[in-house]
Protein backbone atom coordinates (compact mmCIF):
# COMPACT_ATOMS: atom_id res chain seq x y z
CA UNK A 1 0.00 0.00 0.00
CA UNK A 2 2.84 2.38 0.82
CA UNK A 3 4.10 2.27 -2.77
CA UNK A 4 1.05 4.26 -3.88
CA UNK A 5 2.56 7.21 -2.03
CA UNK A 6 5.73 7.08 -4.13
CA UNK A 7 5.69 8.91 -7.48
CA UNK A 8 7.52 7.44 -10.46
CA UNK A 9 9.41 10.71 -10.77
CA UNK A 10 9.70 13.95 -8.85
CA UNK A 11 6.57 16.08 -8.84
CA UNK A 12 5.70 19.57 -7.70
CA UNK A 13 2.55 21.09 -6.33
CA UNK A 14 1.90 22.97 -9.58
CA UNK A 15 1.80 19.68 -11.53
CA UNK A 16 -0.46 17.86 -9.11
CA UNK A 17 -4.24 18.23 -8.77
CA UNK A 18 -5.61 19.31 -5.42
CA UNK A 19 -4.77 21.83 -2.80
CA UNK A 20 -1.35 22.65 -1.43
CA UNK A 21 -2.39 21.09 1.86
CA UNK A 22 -3.33 17.82 0.16
CA UNK A 23 -0.05 17.79 -1.74
CA UNK A 24 1.88 18.38 1.47
CA UNK A 25 0.09 15.48 3.16
CA UNK A 26 0.85 13.25 0.18
CA UNK A 27 4.54 14.14 0.42
CA UNK A 28 4.63 13.48 4.16
CA UNK A 29 2.91 10.13 3.67
CA UNK A 30 5.50 9.14 1.07
CA UNK A 31 8.36 10.20 3.34
CA UNK A 32 6.94 8.22 6.26
CA UNK A 33 6.45 5.12 4.09
CA UNK A 34 10.03 5.39 2.84
CA UNK A 35 11.73 6.15 6.17
CA UNK A 36 9.39 5.19 9.03
CA UNK A 37 12.22 5.42 11.57
CA UNK A 38 12.36 9.20 10.97
CA UNK A 39 8.86 10.38 10.16
CA UNK A 40 8.37 13.96 9.05
CA UNK A 41 5.14 15.47 10.36
CA UNK A 42 3.44 18.84 10.68
CA UNK A 43 1.53 20.12 13.65
CA UNK A 44 1.36 22.52 16.57
CA UNK A 45 3.78 22.62 19.47
CA UNK A 46 2.98 20.15 22.24
CA UNK A 47 4.60 18.45 25.21
CA UNK A 48 5.50 15.49 22.99
CA UNK A 49 7.94 17.58 20.96
CA UNK A 50 11.03 19.57 21.86
CA UNK A 51 12.34 22.17 19.45
CA UNK A 52 15.84 21.73 18.08
CA UNK A 53 16.66 25.13 19.53
CA UNK A 54 15.59 24.08 23.02
CA UNK A 55 17.31 20.71 22.78
CA UNK A 56 20.66 22.09 21.64
CA UNK A 57 20.50 24.83 24.26
CA UNK A 58 20.04 22.26 27.04
CA UNK A 59 23.49 21.30 28.31
CA UNK A 60 22.11 18.29 30.17
CA UNK A 61 20.37 16.96 27.06
CA UNK A 62 23.55 17.29 25.01
CA UNK A 63 25.64 15.60 27.71
CA UNK A 64 23.14 12.74 27.88
CA UNK A 65 23.33 12.32 24.09
CA UNK A 66 27.15 12.20 24.30
CA UNK A 67 27.01 9.64 27.13
CA UNK A 68 24.61 7.56 25.04
CA UNK A 69 27.10 7.54 22.16
CA UNK A 70 29.89 6.52 24.53
CA UNK A 71 27.75 3.66 25.85
CA UNK A 72 27.24 2.15 22.39
CA UNK A 73 30.79 0.88 21.97
CA UNK A 74 33.85 0.34 24.14
CA UNK A 75 36.64 2.90 23.90
CA UNK A 76 34.67 5.92 22.69
CA UNK A 77 36.54 9.12 23.50
CA UNK A 78 34.85 12.53 23.56
CA UNK A 79 35.73 13.46 19.97
CA UNK A 80 34.48 10.13 18.68
CA UNK A 81 31.27 10.57 20.69
CA UNK A 82 30.87 13.98 19.06
CA UNK A 83 31.32 12.45 15.59
CA UNK A 84 28.80 9.71 16.32
CA UNK A 85 26.31 12.22 17.72
CA UNK A 86 26.69 14.42 14.64
CA UNK A 87 26.35 11.38 12.42
CA UNK A 88 23.10 10.36 14.12
CA UNK A 89 21.58 13.82 14.20
CA UNK A 90 22.59 14.71 10.64
CA UNK A 91 20.92 11.55 9.41
CA UNK A 92 17.74 12.41 11.33
CA UNK A 93 17.50 15.92 9.89
CA UNK A 94 18.43 14.84 6.35
CA UNK A 95 16.04 11.88 6.40
CA UNK A 96 13.13 14.14 7.31
CA UNK A 97 14.07 16.87 4.85
CA UNK A 98 15.74 15.56 1.69
CA UNK A 99 12.93 13.20 0.53
CA UNK A 100 10.52 16.15 0.51
CA UNK A 101 12.68 18.22 -1.83
CA UNK A 102 13.83 15.28 -3.97
CA UNK A 103 10.44 13.72 -4.47
CA UNK A 104 8.12 16.69 -4.21
CA UNK A 105 10.01 19.98 -4.47
CA UNK A 106 9.08 20.88 -0.89
CA UNK A 107 11.52 22.87 1.25
CA UNK A 108 10.64 23.11 4.94
CA UNK A 109 11.73 26.00 7.09
CA UNK A 110 14.59 24.66 9.20
CA UNK A 111 15.10 27.35 11.79
CA UNK A 112 15.96 25.41 14.99
CA UNK A 113 13.07 27.11 16.77
CA UNK A 114 10.55 25.80 14.23
CA UNK A 115 11.72 22.17 14.02
CA UNK A 116 10.31 19.79 16.62
CA UNK A 117 12.02 16.56 17.70
CA UNK A 118 10.80 13.42 19.43
CA UNK A 119 13.78 11.19 20.26
CA UNK A 120 13.80 7.46 20.86
CA UNK A 121 16.34 4.61 20.91
CA UNK A 122 16.38 1.73 18.45
CA UNK A 123 18.75 -0.96 17.18
CA UNK A 124 20.66 -0.78 13.89
CA UNK A 125 22.97 -3.09 11.97
CA UNK A 126 26.44 -1.59 11.42
CA UNK A 127 29.43 -3.42 9.95
CA UNK A 128 27.75 -6.77 10.62
CA UNK A 129 26.86 -6.08 14.26
CA UNK A 130 23.74 -4.77 15.98
CA UNK A 131 24.10 -1.58 18.03
CA UNK A 132 21.75 0.84 19.70
CA UNK A 133 21.11 4.08 17.83
CA UNK A 134 19.43 7.38 18.62
CA UNK A 135 16.67 8.37 16.21
CA UNK A 136 13.88 10.97 16.24
CA UNK A 137 10.71 11.87 14.42
CA UNK A 138 10.67 15.44 13.14
CA UNK A 139 7.88 18.01 13.14
CA UNK A 140 7.73 20.97 10.77
CA UNK A 141 5.50 24.04 10.73
CA UNK A 142 2.99 23.87 7.86
CA UNK A 143 3.15 27.59 7.07
CA UNK A 144 6.94 27.41 6.64
CA UNK A 145 7.09 25.32 3.46
CA UNK A 146 8.25 26.59 0.08
CA UNK A 147 7.23 24.91 -3.15
CA UNK A 148 10.04 24.70 -5.68
CA UNK A 149 11.84 22.39 -8.09
CA UNK A 150 14.85 20.17 -7.52
CA UNK A 151 16.71 21.37 -10.60
CA UNK A 152 16.26 25.10 -9.95
CA UNK A 153 19.29 26.95 -8.59
CA UNK A 154 17.20 29.31 -6.47
CA UNK A 155 15.46 26.40 -4.73
CA UNK A 156 18.72 24.58 -4.10
CA UNK A 157 20.13 27.77 -2.63
CA UNK A 158 17.13 28.12 -0.36
CA UNK A 159 17.54 24.57 0.93
CA UNK A 160 21.26 25.13 1.54
CA UNK A 161 20.51 28.29 3.49
CA UNK A 162 17.93 26.49 5.63
CA UNK A 163 20.28 23.56 6.29
CA UNK A 164 23.11 25.85 7.32
CA UNK A 165 20.76 27.82 9.57
CA UNK A 166 19.73 24.62 11.31
CA UNK A 167 23.14 23.03 11.71
CA UNK A 168 25.08 26.07 12.95
CA UNK A 169 24.00 25.80 16.62
CA UNK A 170 24.25 22.00 16.44
CA UNK A 171 27.85 22.18 15.25
CA UNK A 172 28.72 24.83 17.80
CA UNK A 173 27.33 22.90 20.75
CA UNK A 174 28.89 19.55 19.81
CA UNK A 175 32.22 21.26 19.13
CA UNK A 176 32.12 22.98 22.51
CA UNK A 177 31.22 19.79 24.39
CA UNK A 178 33.58 17.34 22.64
CA UNK A 179 36.42 19.34 21.09
CA UNK A 180 35.82 17.84 17.64
CA UNK A 181 36.53 20.53 15.07
CA UNK A 182 33.72 22.48 13.48
CA UNK A 183 35.01 21.54 10.02
CA UNK A 184 34.86 17.82 10.88
CA UNK A 185 31.28 18.20 12.12
CA UNK A 186 30.16 20.09 9.01
CA UNK A 187 31.68 17.36 6.83
CA UNK A 188 29.57 14.75 8.62
CA UNK A 189 26.44 16.83 8.02
CA UNK A 190 27.33 17.07 4.33
CA UNK A 191 27.82 13.31 4.13
CA UNK A 192 24.35 12.63 5.53
CA UNK A 193 22.72 15.10 3.15
CA UNK A 194 24.57 13.70 0.12
CA UNK A 195 23.69 10.13 1.10
CA UNK A 196 19.98 10.95 1.37
CA UNK A 197 20.03 12.71 -2.01
CA UNK A 198 21.48 9.57 -3.60
CA UNK A 199 19.11 7.21 -1.83
CA UNK A 200 16.00 9.29 -2.50
CA UNK A 201 17.11 9.74 -6.09
CA UNK A 202 16.92 5.98 -6.42
CA UNK A 203 13.59 5.90 -4.59
CA UNK A 204 11.97 8.45 -6.89
CA UNK A 205 13.82 7.28 -10.04
CA UNK A 206 15.70 10.54 -10.60
CA UNK A 207 19.22 9.59 -9.53
CA UNK A 208 21.13 11.88 -11.89
CA UNK A 209 18.96 14.89 -11.12
CA UNK A 210 19.30 14.24 -7.38
CA UNK A 211 23.08 13.83 -7.59
CA UNK A 212 23.44 17.06 -9.55
CA UNK A 213 21.24 18.92 -7.06
CA UNK A 214 23.22 17.59 -4.10
CA UNK A 215 26.57 18.68 -5.52
CA UNK A 216 25.13 22.08 -6.41
CA UNK A 217 24.01 22.52 -2.79
CA UNK A 218 27.08 21.01 -1.11
CA UNK A 219 29.86 22.50 -3.24
CA UNK A 220 29.18 26.22 -2.85
CA UNK A 221 32.41 28.12 -2.22
CA UNK A 222 32.45 29.59 1.28
CA UNK A 223 29.69 27.32 2.59
CA UNK A 224 30.59 25.34 5.72
CA UNK A 225 29.01 22.31 4.03
CA UNK A 226 31.51 22.36 1.16
CA UNK A 227 34.53 20.06 1.11
CA UNK A 228 36.76 18.73 -1.65
CA UNK A 229 36.57 15.03 -0.85
CA UNK A 230 32.79 14.58 -0.99
CA UNK A 231 31.61 13.26 -4.35
CA UNK A 232 29.71 10.50 -6.11
CA UNK A 233 31.44 7.85 -8.20
CA UNK A 234 30.45 4.77 -10.19
CA UNK A 235 31.73 1.21 -10.36
CA UNK A 236 30.78 -1.32 -13.04
CA UNK A 237 30.72 -5.11 -13.03
CA UNK A 238 29.34 -7.76 -15.41
CA UNK A 239 26.56 -9.99 -14.11
CA UNK A 240 26.01 -13.70 -14.77
CA UNK A 241 24.64 -12.86 -18.22
CA UNK A 242 27.63 -10.67 -19.08
CA UNK A 243 25.50 -7.56 -18.88
CA UNK A 244 27.22 -4.49 -17.46
CA UNK A 245 25.73 -3.28 -14.18
CA UNK A 246 26.72 0.13 -12.85
CA UNK A 247 26.29 1.33 -9.28
CA UNK A 248 26.71 4.82 -7.82
CA UNK A 249 28.46 5.27 -4.48
CA UNK A 250 29.07 8.21 -2.20
CA UNK A 251 32.63 9.05 -1.27
CA UNK A 252 32.33 10.49 2.20
CA UNK A 253 34.05 13.75 2.97
CA UNK A 254 34.07 13.26 6.74
CA UNK A 255 35.04 10.55 9.21
CA UNK A 256 32.80 9.18 11.96
CA UNK A 257 35.89 7.82 13.80
CA UNK A 258 34.25 4.38 14.13
CA UNK A 259 37.62 2.79 13.38
CA UNK A 260 38.88 4.11 16.75
CA UNK A 261 36.37 2.22 18.93
CA UNK A 262 37.05 -1.26 20.25
CA UNK A 263 36.34 -3.71 17.45
CA UNK A 264 35.65 -0.87 15.02
CA UNK A 265 36.80 -0.54 11.40
CA UNK A 266 36.93 1.92 8.55
CA UNK A 267 33.56 2.41 6.85
CA UNK A 268 33.36 1.17 3.26
CA UNK A 269 33.70 4.67 1.80
CA UNK A 270 35.73 6.25 4.60
CA UNK A 271 37.63 9.34 3.55
CA UNK A 272 40.76 7.88 5.17
CA UNK A 273 40.91 4.94 2.75
CA UNK A 274 42.86 5.01 -0.48
CA UNK A 275 40.59 4.93 -3.56
CA UNK A 276 42.13 1.58 -4.56
CA UNK A 277 41.35 -0.07 -1.21
CA UNK A 278 37.89 1.49 -1.17
CA UNK A 279 37.06 0.27 -4.67
CA UNK A 280 38.42 -3.22 -4.01
CA UNK A 281 36.17 -3.64 -0.98
CA UNK A 282 33.15 -2.21 -2.78
CA UNK A 283 33.70 -4.42 -5.82
CA UNK A 284 33.79 -7.54 -3.65
CA UNK A 285 30.48 -6.57 -2.05
CA UNK A 286 29.06 -5.62 -5.47
CA UNK A 287 30.01 -9.00 -6.93
CA UNK A 288 28.46 -10.79 -3.95
CA UNK A 289 25.27 -8.83 -4.55
CA UNK A 290 25.28 -9.90 -8.21
CA UNK A 291 25.99 -13.52 -7.28
CA UNK A 292 29.28 -13.67 -9.15
CA UNK A 293 31.77 -13.69 -6.28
Amino acid sequence: MADRCVPSKATTWSSTPGTKEAFLQRALAAQAAYLPEVRAEIGPESAEWISAQTFFSDQTAIEEFILFEQSRYAGVDLKTAGALMMNDYSYILAAATVPLITGFGLIPGLSPASVGLRFYTTEKLHEGKIYRARRAHVQFVESLFWYGQLDKDIDGERLRTELEKHFRPVVEQIHTKTGLSRAALWRLAGDAIAYLFLDTGRRFEIVETAKTAAMRILKVSGSPLANRELHYFELAEFDQHQQEVRETFLQRGGCCRFYLVEGGAYCSTCVLKTPADRDDELRRAFRNQLGIA
